[in-house]
């Protein structure tokens, strides 16, 4: 089991920008991860496994990631992605003349405290270039150049004695980023050994300091729906002055940062009201039911039944949903009743105010006030 460090690649960024980040998060709730990590996890999981045993993604069809008691089956509808990230890889391997390398190595900076697994570093055969590849499964488009979590890998790998003698002839560090859903080559990029040793100093000294700061770093922060300094940073616009274009400058600058607060702080609202946290004003409600048939075989077999309606009127390559049937009906001037072959479903549970005219859903078994267990 991999050990987890208090500074690694995912809060670095967080810690050059507010130090105080980890002290503010003691007392907050920890997350389950969400469906998104859980199958970036997964994918990570096949590459390495791939990578390590040589083999193909095709060859692990059907294996399992497990986290907690949440688990995530490799699947036929995961496999396109896997490849393009394993053929990706190899293309990098090649390109660079790598002949040895170590699939998810550990390394540390500072022994139990600063460091990191990588996906995967390689030296060439010349073992003038160490490569640092990094899988990204995200859609959105992650920093290439001048990544702090990239620099903090380079770092630490060279600090630490399962990996040190990778750079002993070393002449370039070399990034490899592999994020299939952005791009289908790998996003590259080099940093010279002055920058990684500015990024050492400026490290060094954010890890001796004491100050909290609000700033792009917060999105992920787990103290961002709570922390005083973000919201105040974000509520600033209050004292804009009386100049229009300037406010509304202002004010535009600041959009992604306040769309990102409300993000966090809406998520982790409807987080405690799943524990059973009581917060005035909120409360969790079922979404809004769609229909769907019942039995869509059965359905489409009634619906053609009477000569009115022709194969083409109900389906596309699946029938067609109860609502654009009743719309077709209506042009036509059909008089059909679909209410005994629909069902109304719920596609789950959502946030909503409590003057909602939905009634409130029945939550987990940890009960109270989320004051009492921010104590």
């Amino acid at each position: 089991m991999t050990l987890h460090l208090d500074i690694g690649g995912s809060n670095v960024d967080r810690l050059l920008q507010c130090n105080q980040w980890r002290e503010e998060s003691k007392s907050v709730p920890s997350r389950p991860p969400g469906e998104a990590a859980i199958t970036g996890s997964m994918h990570h999981l096949i590459q390495e496994t791939a990578q390590r045993d040589d083999m193909k993604p095709a060859d692990l069809l059907g294996t399992v990631y497990r986290e907690g008691p949440v688990s995530r089956e490799f699947t036929d509808d995961d496999l396109v992605l896997s490849e393009i990230a394993y053929a990706m890889t190899n293309k990098a391997l090649a390109e660079y003349n790598i002949t040895e390398f170590l699939v998810e190595p550990f390394v540390q900076l500072v022994k139990g405290k600063v460091g990191g697994s990588i996906d995967l570093l390689g030296v060439s055969e010349d073992r003038k270039t160490v490569l640092v590849v990094d899988y990204k499964f995200g859609r959105y488009p992650c920093v290439v150049e001048r990544s702090s979590q990239h620099m903090l890998y380079a770092l630490s790998a060279q600090a630490d004695k399962l990996t040190a003698a990778m750079f002993s002839d070393c002449e370039h560090i070399v990034f490899v980023i592999i994020q299939p859903q952005v791009s289908s080559v790998p996003l590259v990029w080099e940093a010279p050994n002055k920058e990684i040793a500015d990024f050492e100093a400026r490290l060094r000294v954010a890890m001796q300091g004491n100050s909290l700061k609000a700033g792009p770093a917060c999105r992920f922060c787990p103290a961002a729906p709570y922390c005083s300094v973000r919201r105040d940073s974000l509520t600033a616009t209050k004292a804009l002055g009386t100049d229009k274009i300037k406010n509304l400058q202002a004010a535009s600058d600041m959009i992604d940062e306040v769309k990102a607060w409300l993000t966090a702080v809406e998520e982790e609202v409807f987080l405690q009201l799943n524990r059973g946290v009581s917060i005035d004003g909120k409360k969790i409600v079922d979404k809004a039911a769609r229909r769907s048939w019942v039995n869509p075989a059965a359905a489409q077999a009634e619906l053609l039944k009477g000569g009115g309606l022709t194969l083409a009127d109900v389906t596309k390559t699946s029938l067609k949903t109860p609502a654009q049937i009743e719309k077709i009906a209506r042009k036509a001037e059909l008089d059909i009743d679909l209410r005994p072959l629909v069902v109304s479903v719920s596609s789950g549970t959502t946030l909503a105010n409590s003057s909602d005219k939905r009634p409130g859903i029945s939550a987990a078994p940890t009960t109270g006030l989320l004051a009492d267990l921010m104590k």
